[in-house]
């Protein structure tokens, strides 16, 4: 080794690399391998789009049974409750047609005092005067022959002149056929003259020529048909009442 001494023309040692080699399974690379990994992802999607299909199918189906259903219902309700409108109407129709054809009462109550009169019609009160030194006279009231309503009231103080005139003159424009309740308080006869007497006879009143003063008086009539009532009493202090039952036409 002594003797060994080093070529000038010799090439430098360079040492060698050595990569490092992966090492592919044969069976994991190659045309076979990218073809069955192809096919795995399209057999997927074919799997996941089959499943929104019936997911899809469902669905309707489902809102179909549903809105067939419904539908069903409604009609029933529907049908059912034509029948239910029907049979009421026919029974109010009935009972309409039958309140018709019965006859209908009505019950009048007339108070004559010398402080307070008073009209009630079925026990509802429609005229009501019990004032100090107010309404005095002959109070007149008009219903109609149908319906009991209340067509006109007026009252006459006869106690002072011409007043008597006045009660004729409104008396004669009630139509006939009108029913006519009169009813005195305090005093109603001082001023009231043979006329306006005459006019209450026609009327139906049997007592019109014995009222005189401060006399208790009152009476129910169908002007032109017939009297109804009538309650007459001498000059006191007790309240007079007079209650007729007529029947409505």
């Amino acid at each position: 080794m002594e003797s060994w001494k080093p070529n000038p023309q010799a090439a430098p040692f360079v040492p060698r690399k050595h990569g490092t080699r992966t090492l592919i399974h044969p069976h994991l690379s190659g045309p076979s391998y990218i073809y069955r990994h192809k096919l795995l992802a399209k057999i997927f999607q074919f799997l996941l789009v089959l499943v929104l299909l019936i997911t899809i199918v469902i669905n309707i189906v489902f809102i179909l049974d549903t809105s067939r259903r419904l539908q069903e219902e409604s009609t029933h309700t529907v049908i059912q409750d034509d029948v239910e409108g029907r049979d009421v109407a026919s029974l109010e129709q009935s009972q309409a047609q039958l309140e018709e054809s019965a006859p209908k009462m009505l019950t009048i109550e007339v108070l004559s005092s010398q402080s307070r009169v008073a009209v009630s019609v079925d026990g509802a009160t429609i005229l009501e005067d019990a004032e100090k030194s107010e309404g005095r006279g002959i109070h007149v009231l008009v219903l109609n022959q149908a319906t009991g309503s209340v067509m006109a009231q007026r009252i006459f103080d006869t106690y002072s002149p011409h007043e008597d005139e006045a009660m004729a003159l409104f008396l004669n424009m009630v139509s006939d056929g009108r029913i006519i309740i009169f009813a005195i308080k305090d005093e109603g006869t001082f001023q009231m003259k043979q006329p306006a007497r005459e006019l209450l006879h026609r009327l139906g009143s049997r007592r019109a020529q014995l009222i005189s003063w401060r006399d208790m008086w009152a009476m129910v009539a169908q002007k032109a048909v017939r009297m109804y009532g009538e309650s007459f009493s001498k000059s006191t202090d007790a309240p007079h009442v007079l209650k007729s039952v007529l029947l409505l036409k």
